[in-house]
């Protein structure tokens, strides 16, 4: 995000399109790039910049699965749900892999694999459990000890599951690649173009829009008067906004909870010390370290409790302080930190996302809840609820909504 950009013009006036998505994430443009493959013209309104929310602001991990691990998904919903979901997001891992070296960002979306590492002997046992739940249903997983861990991993970690198929992002270079190509395909992008919520569904009136002003809240406009903006009739409305979900649609309001998540960045590192993505703690920690030698670490979300809880992007200086002990004290990074950002996500209460229709107000759809996870479910949520609309999809939804 520190590189130059063009902002593409703010939404002026009243228009008229087949389909209406709010959000220029990446279940957002996802959506928008598969309503444009069915022929449908689309129409995207983002309150910022492409890429300024949490799909560009996280800690760019492509990894298979839904947030619960697989042995925990396995109890919370069935063995047969879990292991269709874990197959479905392999499959759009390699699908996401061909993109982007097809979109020329393949060095932005690399497949590098992940490593979930252990803090203590019972989540170590669990980590056993969770490489064992993989393999069973025939998924590639390999459990790791302590003594074949990467050095820096040594002296904190007890075990770890290998999944090396998983995949690091560029998540900034990733989500304007796929704008531009959704773009190309016919698609209208309109920034600066916050909508004031609540969004009514296509037959309650048109989606109102107002230039963004400072709220600290991703996709939600407030006070002031708009220097421009708009409105939108749409047959169809779609609202991938995630972390704004609760907000923008609010019978979602508890079974959504937006949560913001903290991260950090290094100076580049001359050695490398990791080549794989780490989840730690539970996943509580998690980094990664980039091409260029920078290290990227997030976490400590159960350290800011219930203040994690709300849409504001403000962050807590604290947790950033918190984040780089660990570096220090656990992983040995010592270097001086040149970036510390947030982005504002949805947690859902059923620990999955939701994609589809909302009930009793036809032509109004939803995505988001992806729990912190959703660079691979998000991509999925906003493909599938194109198909919905396009009347090609098949079988039973993914993501109940």
């Amino acid at each position: 995000l520190d590189e130059p950009y063009d902002p593409r013009p703010p939404l002026v006036g009243e228009v008229e399109a087949e389909a209406c998505v709010i959000g220029a994430g990446v279940g957002g443009l996802s959506c928008a790039r598969r309503l444009a493959s069915h022929g449908i013209e689309t129409l995207v309104l983002e309150r910022d910049t492409v890429a300024s929310g949490a799909s560009g602001r996280n800690g760019g991990f492509l990894i298979a699965g839904l947030a619960p691990f697989h042995n925990d998904a396995i109890d919370l919903w069935g063995r047969e749900y879990a292991a269709t979901v874990y197959a479905r997001t392999l499959e759009a891992q390699q699908e996401m892999y061909a993109l982007a070296a097809e979109l020329g960002v393949g060095d932005a979306v690399r497949r590098v694999g992940s490593l979930r590492v252990s803090a203590s002997e019972e989540e170590a046992d669990h980590v056993r459990k969770h490489a064992a739940a993989l393999t069973e249903d025939g998924f590639p997983a390999q459990l790791l000890e302590r003594e074949e861990l990467p050095a820096a991993l040594q002296s904190s970690a007890w075990n770890a599951c290998l999944t090396d198929h998983d995949g690091s992002l560029q998540p900034a270079r990733w989500i304007r690649a796929l704008a531009a190509d959704a773009e190309r395909a016919g698609v209208r992008i309109c920034e600066s173009s916050a909508v004031r919520g609540p969004v009514p569904a296509p037959d309650e009136g048109p989606v109102t829009v107002g230039e963004a002003v400072a709220s600290g809240r991703e996709g939600v406009a407030s006070g002031g008067e708009a220097a421009a903006g708009g409105t939108v009739r749409a047959r169809h409305v779609i609202v991938a906004a995630d972390g704004a979900l609760p907000r923008l649609v609010p019978s979602y309001d508890g079974r959504v909870r937006a949560r913001r998540l903290h991260m950090v960045a290094t100076e580049p590192l001359p050695e490398r010390i990791v080549d794989q993505l780490v989840y730690a703690r539970w996943g509580y920690e998690y980094f990664q370290q980039r091409p260029d030698g920078r290290v990227l670490a997030g976490g400590f979300g159960d350290v800011d409790g219930d203040a994690s809880y709300t849409d504001s992007g403000d962050g807590d200086p604290r947790i950033w302080d918190r984040i780089e002990r660990y570096l220090r004290e656990d992983v040995g990074v010592d270097a001086p930190i040149t970036h510390r950002w947030t982005g504002t996500v949805g947690y859902s209460e059923e620990r999955r996302p939701f994609a589809g229709p909302v009930p009793g107000r036809p032509g109004l759809w939803v995505a988001g809840g992806y729990s912190g996870t959703g660079n691979v479910p998000g991509f999925m949520a906003g493909q599938e609820i194109a198909d919905m609309i396009a009347g090609a999809k098949t079988g039973e939804p993914l993501f109940p909504s």
